[in-house]
């Protein structure tokens, strides 16, 4: 009985390894894939057209924060508020990826692609 309630937690275990191993894996493309088409984002460009480029509109209706980007508010050294749309960040990355936006304009104002 003791070897087979092992056996049993042994099996579970490395399932669950696997699985955590296969989130990570999948999370990490995804982020890089968000680096990747950052690159094509360019100033001026309309915030829902920045986010088609960013591939983010597939998962926006199912998964909010988790897997598209996140609306941040910050202020700046002046006291602005600045609004960014911020990606995941790649394992050992530096930065996330972040589009700079107007909010009344919706328009893309910065664009950090930094790994």
């Amino acid at each position: 009985m003791k070897q087979k309630a092992l056996t049993l937690f042994s099996i579970i275990g490395v399932i669950f390894i696997c699985y955590k191993s296969y989130s990570l894996i999948k999370r990490e493309i995804r982020a890089r894939s968000y680096i990747s088409n950052c690159q094509k984002v360019k100033v001026g460009m309309n915030l829902d057209e920045a986010r088609k480029i960013m591939g983010d509109f597939k998962y926006q209706y199912w998964t909010q924060d988790e897997m598209s980007g996140e609306i941040i508010i910050k202020k700046d050294n002046e006291g602005n508020l600045l609004y960014s749309l911020e990606y995941d960040i790649v394992f050992g990355g530096s930065e996330n990826p972040r589009i700079i936006f107007d909010p009344k304009t919706l328009n893309v104002t910065e664009v950090y692609c930094k790994e």
